[in-house]
């Protein structure tokens, strides 16, 4: 058994000048259509907040999969969705996938203050 862990500091100002600049196409390049459901939102400071803390939880996996976004590991590789409690989670696809053993136990922890958001992934895997 082991245990990969990544972590991610992100300002959502950053992920907000990019949705303003690119905005529905910069979603679809990053997101999954079922991320992207989840972050829809009326109110645009949740709707940013939202954003950056998929992005910051991608950026997190991606380290905690040892390889960041390199290796074929692509964003779309990488979902976070939330089940109905608002609990975030992890689903591998593709060459992210491919990156780690039998995942045995995953946990995702995402918190924001006022212009910050952080991210903690951990999976415990089969050795």
């Amino acid at each position: 058994m082991k245990i990969l862990q990544g972590i991610d500091l992100l300002k959502t100002e950053r992920i907000q000048k990019v949705y303003l600049k690119f905005g529905d196409k910069f979603l679809s390049k990053i997101f999954s259509l079922k991320e992207i459901e989840q972050i829809k939102d009326k109110n645009k400071y949740k709707y940013t907040n939202k954003i950056a803390s998929k992005f910051s939880a991608k950026e997190a996996t991606s380290k905690a999969i040892g390889t960041g976004f390199s290796e074929g590991v692509k964003f779309k590789d990488i979902e976070i969705l939330n089940k109905e409690n608002g609990k975030p989670f992890v689903k591998l696809h593709g060459n992210a996938s491919q990156k780690v053993d039998e995942i045995l136990s995953s946990s995702v922890s995402i918190s924001d203050e006022d212009d910050l958001v952080i991210t903690i992934v951990t999976f415990i895997v089969k050795n």
